[in-house]
């Protein structure tokens, strides 16, 4: 309205003003009925060199609008608890009752919750109900005893079972999953429980796990969350367990977005070559990265791609068309969000570094450690030991450079947690050269998994000589 407006002077503006504001009323800045999501595209390098062919990554940002006031989302949870034998030891039972308790806390009578225990089988403790009134589900908690097997699959499949009828009433349904051992009763293998998060996905239920101790299968717990976008959490010990649950209802109070989805369609300019740390697919010109979840904080995708030596100009070149699919969680509508990706081509060397996109740049080394910790896992399961410290290594001098200023376009915070990650792969490195254990391969994978899915992480630090670094570790691998 305003550009029309500005085309006509003197009284007759005004008129016409009078006249658009009737016909198109503004729409306030912050309303519940606004967008939920800010959708920004950039390339972390927005002006290239002209002439030349370039590699370049595109971020995909996503973050809830601060500006729009919106009710918070009623939440279904299903807290389904391990009670196998196992539990009985280090203060797993108190604490994961703790835990529970905390998760419940922080919901109040707009929420809906159930308890569920398994160990040879589950069995519901307290069916699906307000959670308004605390003192059923403190009765339903003290009363947990440990003893048997663990079945975690039923387990898991009987918490969803008490969330299904919410699914359609305006409810986020969430089922989050405490397991200390080897799931040992029915399905049991990792593609078995990735398959079950595939399902209840498909009917809008997310599972958060956590993992107690060293005994359990880490790749299963982080499968069966990744496939259903949810949280996954290591707690090496049962003192931890108060804090994750917390985090979680941290997160889960904050539902943003539901079912959400970026889809790149790149056209003659730009070749897309692959998705970097997250999982998605590249089919021809057509990207497509599932994000699931989106709570109180941003999330990414990162996308990289070849683009073609073209000449020098000031009109900005559009490369792709980024759309964004989601479901508003507040109100169960389908949205679509899209926006283009554009750069520019120069012979000025100093615009071209100047342009670059420091924060981008550090998000993408971050992602590409994530990969690098996953292959090392997998390679010292394969016996490649020292294929896995020589990777390590790598990404941590890439990490150290950074951090020490090697890209003046990083931000101290950025190179500051480049510097973290470099110690973070040093005692990766220490522990594979020393023999990978549990606690190690759990911390590399969960490590891996929060990095690649923006996840707030629960701190649980290794211990390491303060005098490890890449060299040193990479001296121990050639003796």
């Amino acid at each position: 309205m305003e550009v029309l407006v500005r085309a006509f002077r003197g009284p007759l503006s005004l008129v016409l003003a009078g006249v658009l504001t009737l016909l198109c009323p503004l729409a306030p800045a912050t309303s519940a009925g606004s967008r939920p999501l800010v959708l920004d595209v950039q390339a972390d390098a927005p002006i290239l060199k002209a002439g030349e062919k370039h590699t370049i990554v595109a971020r995909v940002l996503v973050k809830p609008d601060k500006t729009a006031r919106r009710k918070r989302v009623p939440l279904a949870v299903a807290l389904v608890l391990d009670r196998s034998g196992s539990m009985r030891s280090d203060g797993k039972m108190d604490n994961a009752k703790r835990g529970a308790a905390e998760a419940l806390r922080m919901l109040d009578e707009r929420d809906v919750a159930a308890v569920v225990a398994y160990d040879d089988k589950a069995s519901v403790v307290l069916p699906t109900r307000s959670v308004g009134s605390p003192a059923p589900f403190r009765k339903a908690i003290d009363a947990l005893r440990p003893g048997g097997s663990t079945a975690l699959h039923d387990g898991v499949q009987t918490g969803a079972k008490q969330l299904r009828s919410y699914v359609d009433e305006g409810f986020a349904p969430r089922v989050i999953l405490l397991s200390d051992g080897l799931a040992n009763v029915g399905p049991s293998t990792t593609e078995e429980l990735a398959a079950l998060g595939r399902t209840l996905a498909g009917q809008g239920i997310t599972i958060t796990t956590i993992g107690l101790g060293l005994d359990y299968n880490e790749d299963t717990m982080t499968a069966l969350a990744a496939e259903s976008g949810g949280n996954a959490y290591f707690a090496r010990d049962a003192g931890m367990l108060p804090g994750i649950f917390a985090r979680d209802m941290e997160d889960a109070v904050t539902l943003t977005a539901q079912r959400v989805r970026v889809v790149v369609e790149c056209g003659e300019s730009a070749r897309p070559v692959r998705v970097i740390g997250r999982e998605g697919s590249v089919r021809g010109r057509t990207v497509e990265v599932p994000i699931h979840n989106l709570y109180g904080a941003e999330k990414y995708a990162l996308i990289e791609m070849e683009v073609p030596p073209q000449k020098e100009g000031e009109v900005p070149l559009k490369l792709a068309q980024i759309r964004l699919e989601y479901t508003d969680a507040a109100t169960g509508k389908e949205a679509v969000d899209e926006a283009p990706l554009s750069v520019t081509f120069s012979r000025d060397g100093d615009a071209i570094a100047k342009a670059r996109r420091g924060d981008i740049v550090a998000q993408t080394e971050l992602a590409r450690n994530a990969e690098a910790r996953e292959e090392a896992v997998r390679l010292a399961d394969a016996g490649r030991t020292q294929e896995a410290v020589k990777l390590l290594n790598e990404r941590a001098l890439f990490s150290k450079s950074f951090g020490a200023g090697a890209f003046s376009a990083m931000s101290q915070a950025d190179r500051q947690r480049m510097e973290s990650e470099a110690r973070a792969l040093d005692t990766l490195t220490l522990g594979l050269t020393s023999g990978m254990s549990s606690e190690v391969r759990k911390e590399a994978l969960y490590g891996a998994y929060a990095l690649k899915n923006q996840q707030t992480e629960v701190q649980t630090p290794l211990p390491v000589s303060p005098d490890v670094s890449s060299a040193d570790a990479a001296s121990a691998d050639a003796k």
